[in-house]
């Protein structure tokens, strides 16, 4: 499938081809039809696939419908102004890099975005989240302390995706989804993708109500086949000097 078959709005498109995006991925191309019109999604899909995409270019296109031709098919129904799309994700790297996707995605668009997690200062994350934003990408954390500062509205909440959804749940963010998800309208639009076959986030997207279309294209493997990967035995007084050495090494 080309992105120029999507019909998708022309500042959306226009993104997309100064990216260099033409042809969709296996998971772009199984995802986005389903998420374009706002069914619920649970999606297998290795590291290196492009599920960032498989999910942030129906959400744009979504959003851009709903404040441009709101009975369109692809509009959120009702979209009011401070409503937003919540992407959680399990670590501030890559809150960053789907922030980053985002702000390249929406160039010329109009929407904003914005990464939440700990480590950093309050004052920036509270002032953007004071001015509404279409985007806030977050580590669960973050979000909660926000939340509980009142400062995040979950009812705004229009679309959740859980990215890494498993390592989230290895790395003990399971209470912290549900409480989350308990807390924003079942209306809204849900999103869980994983690289590994886990049912416990399964049976947390169906708890919450969710009626996801399911998505394998990870044929049992946590990444694609274009990514390498190797683990080094090493005490940790050594690790910054090796990693230096990889570094030197490779030249990335």
């Amino acid at each position: 499938m080309k992105y120029a078959e999507l019909n998708l709005d022309a500042r959306l498109q226009n993104a997309i081809d100064q990216l260099g995006y033409a042809e969709a991925t296996p998971i772009q191309e199984q995802a986005i039809p389903h998420i374009i019109i706002g069914k619920d999604i649970s999606g297998l899909a290795q590291t290196g696939t492009g599920k960032t995409a498989a999910f942030l270019i129906p959400l744009i296109e979504r959003i851009l419908k709903s404040e441009t031709d709101p009975t369109n098919e692809r509009a959120f129904s009702d979209w009011k102004p401070f409503q937003c799309v919540l992407i959680l994700v399990p670590t501030r790297e890559l809150a960053d890099q789907i922030h980053e996707n985002v702000e390249k995605l929406t160039l010329g668009c109009g929407l904003k975005s914005y990464p939440f997690y700990g480590g950093t200062g309050y004052e920036k994350q509270k002032e953007a989240l004071k001015n509404g934003l279409h985007f806030i990408v977050s580590t669960p954390g973050r979000l909660m302390d926000l939340y509980k500062e009142h400062h995040v509205d979950f009812k705004k909440v229009r679309a959740v995706v859980f990215d890494e959804a498993d390592r989230m749940f290895d790395m003990g963010f399971k209470d912290d989804m549900k409480y989350i998800l308990s807390r924003i309208e079942r209306t809204r639009q849900f999103l869980v993708f994983s690289a590994t076959l886990n049912f416990d986030v399964l049976n947390t997207a169906y708890q919450f109500g969710a009626e996801p279309v399911e998505i394998n294209i990870s044929r049992d493997q946590a990444k694609a086949d274009n990514v390498k990967d190797a683990l080094f035995h090493i005490g940790n007084n050594e690790k910054p000097q090796h990693l230096i050495s990889l570094m030197k090494r490779e030249n990335p």
